[in-house]
């Protein structure tokens, strides 16, 4: 027997004598894997809209429309535990609830379960079967054509779900393919990132090039799909690691325990930057991913591969910062085998946060890179070297961004120095100084002033 979410039961006592109110999609899906889910999709013969304000006065959360053609409404209810529960509401497509199965995309998302019925599962197109027996099938012949955005979903579901696609399906999938320039870049960014959320992006990835489908996910222009798929796959161990309590021992065969070995110590620090979600919902973790595909292009490049994926104006500006600056280290560290305060300085001035991203990543392509003839001693300082940069943004902010002894109106008062740009660049000639540790105190941060007025930098 299925277990449903307790909160069905809640939403049960909402509905109206008469109505019935189906669990759909996904939500049916993983509970018969028995795999959570915070997405629970419904379809019901009443009014969604009803049903959707209902919930959120009874459970203290919020309702919107989400599509007015289709009547649809998302309800969604912070749960301290796991994040946030989201309920999408919509009425029936078509006459029955068997027709509205149809039109979905593959059987293993096209079962039912009516609330007030919960032993029983609906599933006319045997899409339980198809889950016990590894198969994904379209719910009909044409779905790809319907929706051409289903041809990637279905190899993002067939890697997830280790499943297999029938040669028939594939051929349905194929056909399919150059109607994807008709979707919008939204639609296939969104499906894009959700690939690298799997636990396996990089099987994906090489499935869709195996079609010739990369160009729709903006990733053709990559020079070597091998090597990017090669530090995906260390990436998404590592960041895997970044969330257990033992990352691994040193030993450079385990590519990922190795790098997770290396962060050992900074493992918390850096689960909550890959953790991290920004204004558009998506992850640090995501967002590394893709710029770890992108690592062989140069800013340029990488500027207009992301085209394509109607990226906000935050993530373009961490993916062309990470990929300006992503030699940066190892030029460094080519002169300097421990990070020097002024190099650290300036390296997060330019960087900011994401100099956090271009260490971890600097570090997965010295491993991953053939090209890098180097030892494992040279790679271990190498690691030293990306650690303790990422150590000393943890641990040393007086080095990153130091608080000033003086401040621009002491400039002006105190030195007679007349508003304008040099204050702003005296104050950040004074904070680098501070930050490489020439200046401790105020007294001294005062007679390094003096001394610029005397050479001449600005009169007195």
């Amino acid at each position: 027997m299925i277990t449903l979410p307790q909160v069905t039961s809640v939403i049960q006592s909402l509905m109206k004598p008469g109505e019935h109110l189906y669990l759909v999609g996904g939500a049916v899906r993983d509970a018969l894997l028995s795999k959570p889910n915070q997405d629970l999709d419904f379809v019901c013969t009443g009014d969604p809209r009803i049903i959707g304000r209902k919930l959120a006065d009874k459970l203290s959360g919020a309702s919107y429309m989400l599509d007015e053609e289709r009547n649809a409404c998302r309800v969604i209810v912070k749960n301290e535990q796991d994040g946030f529960l989201v309920f999408d509401f919509t009425q029936i497509r078509g006459q029955t609830l068997n027709d509205d199965l149809l039109e979905r995309d593959f059987t293993i998302n096209a079962i039912a379960i009516d609330l007030k019925n919960p032993s029983e599962i609906i599933d006319p197109l045997n899409g339980s079967k198809d889950l016990v027996e590894k198969w994904l099938r379209p719910c009909k012949e044409t779905s790809f054509i319907d929706d051409p955005l289903r041809g990637i979903r279905a190899i993002r579901y067939a890697v997830k779900y280790d499943l297999d696609i029938a040669p028939s399906t594939i051929d349905l999938l194929k056909s399919a393919i150059d109607n994807l320039s008709l979707i919008s870049k939204e639609r296939k960014r969104d499906e894009l990132f959700k690939i690298l959320e799997i636990e396996k992006p990089a099987s994906a990835l090489e499935l869709f090039a195996q079609y010739n489908m990369l160009e729709h996910l903006s990733l053709s222009a990559i020079p070597s799909l091998h090597n990017a798929l090669v530090r995906l796959k260390i990436l998404t161990e590592l960041t895997k690691s970044s969330n257990e309590e033992n990352p691994g021992k040193p030993g450079i065969e385990s590519k990922p325990n190795y790098l997770g070995s290396i962060f050992s110590e900074n493992m918390r620090f850096l689960r909550e930057r890959f953790d991290q979600v920004n204004l558009s919902g998506r992850s640090i973790r995501v967002l590394d991913a893709l710029i770890t595909l992108l690592w062989d292009l140069n800013e340029e490049e990488g500027a207009k591969a992301i085209e394509g994926l109607a990226l906000s104006r935050e993530e373009q500006e961490l993916v062309c910062i990470s990929l300006r600056h992503k030699c940066w280290i190892l030029d460094q560290f080519s002169s300097q085998k421990v990070p020097e305060r002024q190099f650290v300085y300036r390296y997060y001035q330019s960087l900011g946060i994401a100099g956090l991203d271009v260490a971890v990543l600097t570090l997965v392509e010295a491993v991953s890179n053939p090209s890098f003839d180097w030892g494992e001693a040279q790679r271990s300082e190498l690691g030293s070297f990306c650690q303790k940069l990422v150590e000393i943004f943890e641990r040393n902010p007086e080095y990153v961004y130091p608080k000033l002894y003086l401040t621009g109106r002491d400039l002006m008062f105190e030195f007679d120095i007349p508003q304008g740009p040099r204050i702003g660049q005296l104050l950040e000639g004074l904070r680098e100084q501070q930050a490489i540790g020439l200046i401790e105190n105020r007294t001294q941060a005062n007679a390094w002033v003096d001394r610029q007025i005397q050479k001449g930098f600005i009169k007195g």
